[in-house]
């Protein structure tokens, strides 16, 4: 029986799957970078997943447009200068759907991936009724990209 005073996912696990997913997907392995206390309000892209079901909640990348469009280069085999904003969308929206795939393994089931959003632009993009549960920095060739999980409270019915 899971105890429901124990998160679903540790910040460990979200690690494991963050190297593991950007070592295969963008042919480099990840470094953790210093955790800040607050989330990137400085954020220039917001990639997010949602995950319903037996559990609710949000993944969330955010990071600079430079970094959103090295991911974009390595994942879809672009040279860096012909990066173009649909190549930064589908890529960024893409990879959080892998990572959110991942996690999805480790929560209660059933539970399902929505559509990926994506956010170009500084903007403070909230998901209300959430909580912080697991935060990673990444440091991923001389960028810094945030991941976040949230967990938010199932309607009451």
């Amino acid at each position: 029986m899971e105890d429901p005073n124990e998160p679903p996912i540790t910040p460990e696990q979200l690690h494991g799957i963050i190297w593991q997913v950007w070592t295969a997907y963008l042919g480099s392995s990840p470094t953790s970078a210093a955790v800040a206390d607050a989330p990137h309000t400085d954020a220039e892209i917001t990639a997010s997943v949602c995950i319903a079901g037996a559990w609710l909640g949000h993944v969330v990348l955010r990071s600079g447009l430079a970094a959103a469009a090295a991911i974009a280069a390595a994942m879809l085999d672009l040279d860096p200068t012909r990066v173009k904003p649909d190549d930064i969308q589908d890529a960024t929206g893409e990879l959080m759907n892998i990572t959110a795939g991942n996690l999805k393994s480790l929560l209660p089931h059933p539970s399902h991936l929505a559509l990926p959003q994506v956010v170009v632009g500084r903007a403070e993009i909230l998901w209300p009724g959430t909580q912080l549960l697991a935060r990673a920095a990444v440091g991923w060739n001389e960028h810094r990209v945030t991941i976040e999980i949230l967990h938010g409270e199932a309607p009451r019915r």
